[in-house]
């Protein structure tokens, strides 16, 4: 995987990276051949409606798009999300064929069936839980271990 950020502020920079690379070994796909894109813009969400949005761009390129005033604890979580759309992308389980779409081989219609019972968004807002969980155990334990230590002194 090569990882390309589009971003301005070092510290959301660094945390971005940082659950990109975290999120893609726990899903499996830090290994693929594949180029990922990431943008921040401001007002994301009043212009789409979603805080994030991951999408195919050729067959190895994918990009992702995050609102930029996002909160640090639901920016962790929404690149959970799009890093599962990600991985869905990279492993052929949402494929394109013309104005077509596949979910696991199957054409899906997308008009008809409402967004929150695509199969697709169903396995992201299940697996984004279990990822942003791992994230906030590992920073919780890093907290203590700082904090232990700024207590000792």
């Amino acid at each position: 995987m090569e990882l390309i950020l589009d971003m301005r502020n070092s510290d959301r920079k660094m945390l971005i990276d940082a659950c990109i690379n975290f999120y893609a070994r726990e899903l499996k796909i830090d290994k693929n051949n594949f180029t990922l894109a990431v943008f921040s813009k401001k007002g994301l969400a009043k212009e789409i409606g979603a805080n994030g949005m991951a999408v195919r761009i050729q067959d190895k390129v994918c990009a992702m798009h995050l609102d930029s005033k996002l909160s640090m604890e639901n920016l962790v979580q929404v690149i959970a999300h799009e890093m599962v759309h990600v991985k869905q992308f990279v492993r052929g389980q949402i494929s394109f064929k013309g104005r077509s779409m596949y979910w696991l081989g199957n054409k899906v219609v997308r008009s008809k069936i409402n967004y929150y019972d695509h199969p697709w968004e169903i396995d992201a807002w299940s697996k984004e839980k279990v990822l942003s969980a791992k994230i906030y155990k590992i920073l919780a334990k890093l907290q203590d271990k700082h904090y232990g230590k700024i207590g000792k002194l």
